[in-house]
This record gives C-alpha cells, structure tokens and sequence, in this order.
C-alpha cells in the first residue's frame, strides 16, 4: 500500500474522529493487549474490539494481525501509530493554547498610564498579574490623558490608567483609587513639616505644575484647589511630565503639588509634605472591548484597590 495514500486514509478518518478514539488505538498499539488495554481505558474488551474492527472497516484495511494468543499491527497499523502520535502531539499543544487564549493565560496588553502611578500602584498591580499570567506579553506606555482616548479608540492601546475618566461614549471609565496630593520643595527649603501650614502661606513661591488651561479632570481640580487658597500661583515653567518636575524642583527651580505617588521616586533631594486635597485615578478601557486578557486585567486591578482600601492607609 503506497503511503500517501495510506496517510490520505488515515486523515480523512481523522475529520470523523475525536481525540478519544486515537487514544485508545495508541494504547492498544502500545499494549498489544485487548483486556489490558481496555482495563486501563476502563471500557469492556468487547467495546475495544468492536471499535478496533469499526475503524478497520473505515479506513478499508486491517491494523491489527490477530492469532490466537497474540496481536501485532500490520504494516498500515504501524503507519497510523506513528502518525496519530505525531498529529495527537499537535493537536493536543493547539488544544491547549487554544484554552489559555479563551481564559486570557496568553495573549498581549498594551497598557497606558501617567508617569506616577509607575512608582508604586503599577508595580504591584503587575507584580500580581504577572504572578497569575506569567505568558501574557506587557507593553506599558506613558502617556498623558490628552492622548489617551485617542490612542484607546485607534487601538494603539488596550487599557490604561489616567487621573480623569473618558469623555468619548466609545469608552468606559471607573475610579480605581484616590491618593492624597503632596507638596514637593527642594530638601534645603525652608518650609518643613513643623512650619508648613498651608499652601495660603505660599502664594509667593514659583510653582512648577502642569497646564492649568488644560480643560482636564485633574488641571480643573488643580485650578479649584489654588482658587481656594485665594490665589492664582505664580509659574515660570509648565510640564506635564512628574518625573521633569520632580528633577526641576530638585534643582531648586520651584516648588510644586503632585500626586504622594511621586514620594517613591528616586529623585533625590525632595521633601514631600501631605496636603487635605485628593486625585482620584481612573481605569479606562474600550466599552466593546472582549478581549479575556484586558478583563483579567480589571480584575486584578480591582482585587488590588479593595486590598488597599481595606487595610492601612498610606500613600499609593
């Protein structure tokens, strides 16, 4: 029997099987045994033969010599072990993969984020997803809330974590952690945490903070806190960018109010003094979104502010 056309037989049976009834022709190939085999499937003797002679008739050739005491595969016999060991080999790998995709075990994420969630949240929350989905590929980008939506609606990015929700119907956002806002000045500034009473007394200061014109969630509230203390501070540089303003003030260029975030910074040369005042952050994501991956996401991110807001409160 020529064998391409063996082969050809032998996957056009495949189509009509499943994973099972290969299994039990490797066994008994392996075995050569009918009883043995069959005890160890736990199905009857007789199940196994009727199955082995229905593929037989399938296929249109024997498997099997039988003797009275004895079983051996035929030539074709030999072929087809050799063969759905190989295709099972495969087909149980692309089962398996097929399996972590639906659970969300394997795949990638593109997530977005401001710079101070980097310093302490983003960590930790990695450091549990990760834990569970070691095989999920991370792509973290920093980026600020002005482009968020854009990059989220275009797909360059899956989910990300910004300090104000989504505008566009197209994506949902939820508070996912609120964080006090700090004062950051210079380590040799003379405001202390025994002298500072309030941001009122430093109205004179050059801060160094992000636009105030930006029509955002976190330059309004920026904007209501200052109003509040009855003045409008004076700035002679403007980023948007934490980890720039925390190099800035380092240098002795101003001072300026950030989330407590950026105390787990490295700059050196900092004091951070809390300040009554909150920023809240907010997981975004598409609101078509299926992907299991971004969901397993959510949850752990979830799973990680319950825990913080159910034990000591401190600085995130």
């Amino acid at each position: 029997m020529h064998r391409n056309a063996d082969i050809a037989a032998i996957h056009a049976v495949i189509a009509s099987m499943n994973l099972h009834h290969m299994r039990y022709f490797l066994q008994l190939a392996e075995r050569l045994h009918f009883w043995q085999t069959a005890e160890q499937l736990g199905i009857t003797q007789s199940s196994l033969s009727r199955y082995v002679q229905g593929l037989e008739q399938e296929l249109g050739f024997p498997l099997l010599e039988r003797r009275q005491r004895t079983v051996r595969l035929t030539a074709a016999g030999e072929l087809l072990q050799t063969e759905w060991t190989r295709l099972l080999t495969e087909l149980e790998a692309v089962q398996r993969h097929a399996r972590q995709v639906s659970a969300g075990e394997v795949g990638s994420l593109r997530l977005g984020h401001v710079g101070s969630v980097a310093y302490a949240w983003l960590p930790r929350l990695l450091a549990g997803f990760t834990a569970r989905y070691p095989l999920v590929q991370l792509e973290l980008r920093e980026i600020g809330a002005a482009d968020s939506e854009a990059q989220l609606l275009t797909y360059q990015l899956d989910v990300g974590f910004w300090r104000e929700p989504a505008r566009n119907p197209a994506l949902v956002s939820v508070p996912i952690f609120d964080e006090p806002l700090a004062l950051a000045v210079p380590a040799a500034h003379p405001v202390r945490p025994d002298t500072f009473t309030s941001l009122a007394a430093l109205r004179d200061e050059r801060f160094i903070l992000p636009s105030l014109s930006d029509e955002g969630a976190y330059a309004q509230h920026l904007r209501q806190m200052f109003e509040g203390y009855g003045y409008q501070p004076r700035r002679t540089i403007t980023s948007d960018f934490g980890a720039t303003i925390l190099s800035l003030v380092a240098a002795g260029l101003g001072i300026a109010v950030l989330p407590m975030s950026y105390a787990d910074s490295p700059t050196p040369g900092l004091r951070y003094l809390p300040l009554p005042h909150h920023s809240t952050v907010y997981l975004t994501w598409r609101r078509d979104e299926r992907s299991v991956v971004v969901e397993n996401l959510r949850a752990e991110a979830t799973r990680l502010a319950a825990a913080q807001a159910a034990g000591p409160r401190q600085a995130v």
